[in-house]
């Protein structure tokens, strides 16, 4: 795409290349870094090295430098990843960044010194050392930013790994404006299309092209560019595109005032109000994919001889019918994907209509109601966290036919979409689990599953997951 073009939503036509999840910029702050301190250790024991061997050949005490070159590698990335300098904006450039690493440098040296000469051990290290280190270090922190910003900037531009692909919606006009604000000082940016919200009756819908594109994986922005919409016109697309696992934005209007939760963000020069990012961001999903999968494994190995008890109990107890129930689920990005459970009732419900289970249920068997009641009849979906299907924490899934019903009646329902089902959940542990007739406990269910979406981490996981536990001791809503 030309620079002085900008593509219509009619016109876009996704590649099979795009179709990958978006690697997080963060990422590429946090690989440098890790040069960094490798490199600033290095430096202080290979010069060490050198000149305890070639210059004066003498013995040296290899921890000592060691150790000094892991205090420093820590003081100097500190400083840096304190002062933004790991931030992608500040890699793809070496322009402003010569003097400010020097000046740091030149700090924690300074540091250093101070604590060695308090402690009376400076004239363990030479002065050659100590130059040598100081210089090198410099000079190789310096070249990890020039190779970073060349290997960055040539894998950021369109449809590299690193390109920052939005979609806008607007006309092109106010689009054109954007995309010259937003280019002005940040080149590693890929606008993918523009969607127009208004587009006439007997046109394709060019929000549903959007929400197309945005669930497999082309665009990791949606940047809201309609400065003369109205109040109504604009929750309206706000509200239905916030369910997207994308990062939603607008742009500087007087809608900003209709929004107080949002976070004030700059692309390139370009203003934005971010309303929703991007959930499991930067190394997130890779750390929760190895959690799953780790734990998950461990989880199903222990649990196999329960597996085979029970499926043996609900064999010869059970009645009539297979030992496992299998029921069609919405998952991530409303993904529809087959959840598996031990059979607790005398049906196999999976339509347009299906009843929940109530307390004192007809329906549920006798072995079936203290395989509900101990949740043991979930063990099943560790099959469904082994194939990618679900997580060991999540919004817990719902059957198409209530989750239809769901998202129609409750208010950001489909938002718990952004990231993985859960064999447990934050909702779950509060207390929100088993029958959810009721609106407003489903709606109570939703606040809590987005709570969880927005502030994930792996010790919010180990949490839910130890409260898990109580739960399953002191069961309650479970019939």
């Amino acid at each position: 795409m030309a620079e002085s073009e900008l593509t219509s939503a009619h016109d876009f036509e996704p590649t099979g290349a795009r179709h990958r999840a978006p690697m997080a910029r963060a990422m590429s702050g946090d690989i440098v870094q890790f040069i960094d301190f490798l490199l600033v250790v290095i430096a202080s024991i290979g010069v060490a090295v050198y000149y305890h061997t070639q210059v004066i050949l003498s013995d040296f005490d290899f921890q000592r430098y060691a150790a000094a070159g892991i205090v420093g590698a820590t003081g100097i990335t500190t400083l840096l990843r304190r002062d933004g300098y790991y931030e992608f904006e500040r890699l793809v450039s070496t322009a402003g960044v010569i003097r400010p690493i020097a000046g740091r440098w030149c700090l924690v040296i300074l540091g250093l010194l101070a604590f060695a000469f308090s402690l009376k051990i400076s004239e363990g290290f030479s002065r050659f050392w100590l130059f040598a280190w100081t210089g090198s270090t410099y000079a190789l922190l310096i070249g990890t930013r020039i190779v970073a910003a060349v290997v960055l900037r040539r894998t950021a531009r369109e449809g590299g790994v690193f390109a920052r692909r939005i979609a806008l919606v607007g006309r092109n006009a106010d689009a054109e404006k954007f995309r010259a604000l937003a280019q002005s000082t940040e080149r590693a940016i890929s606008i993918v299309g523009v969607y127009d919200a208004r587009a006439a009756a007997d046109a394709p819908d060019s929000l549903s092209a959007l929400s197309h594109a945005a669930r497999n994986g082309e665009i990791d922005d949606i940047v809201i560019a309609m400065p003369d919409a109205s109040h109504a016109e604009m929750n309206a697309i706000v509200a239905r595109l916030s369910i997207l696992p994308v990062s939603i934005a607008i742009c500087a209007n007087a809608h900003w005032l209709d929004h107080t939760g949002g976070e004030i963000v700059k692309i390139g020069s370009a203003p934005l109000l971010n309303l929703y990012r991007r959930p499991l961001e930067g190394w997130g999903s890779l750390l929760k994919t190895i959690e799953d999968k780790t734990l998950g494994t461990i989880a199903f190995i222990l649990a196999l001889p329960v597996l085979l008890i029970v499926a043996a109990a609900i064999r010869l107890f059970g009645g009539p019918g297979p030992v496992f129930f299998k029921q069609k689920r919405h998952g991530f990005n409303n993904e529809v994907f087959t959840i598996y459970k031990f059979r607790t009732m005398t049906v196999e419900e999976d339509g347009a209509n299906i009843e929940q289970a109530k307390k004192n249920d007809p329906r549920v068997t006798p072995i079936g109601r203290i395989l509900r009641r101990t949740s043991l009849d979930e063990l099943p979906q560790l099959i469904n966290v082994m194939k990618g299907e679900m997580s060991l924490v999540g919004p817990r899934p719902h059957a198409l036919a209530h989750n239809h019903a769901y998202a129609q009646t409750i208010e950001n329902y489909s938002g718990r979409h952004k990231m993985k089902p859960g064999i447990t959940g934050w909702a779950q542990v509060n207390g929100y689990r088993g029958e959810t007739s009721e609106n407003e406990k489903m709606a109570e269910r939703v606040r809590y599953d987005l709570e969880y979406i927005d502030n994930w981490s792996l010790w919010f996981d180990f949490k839910i997951l130890a409260l898990t536990v109580a739960a399953v001791l002191f069961p309650k809503n479970a019939y």
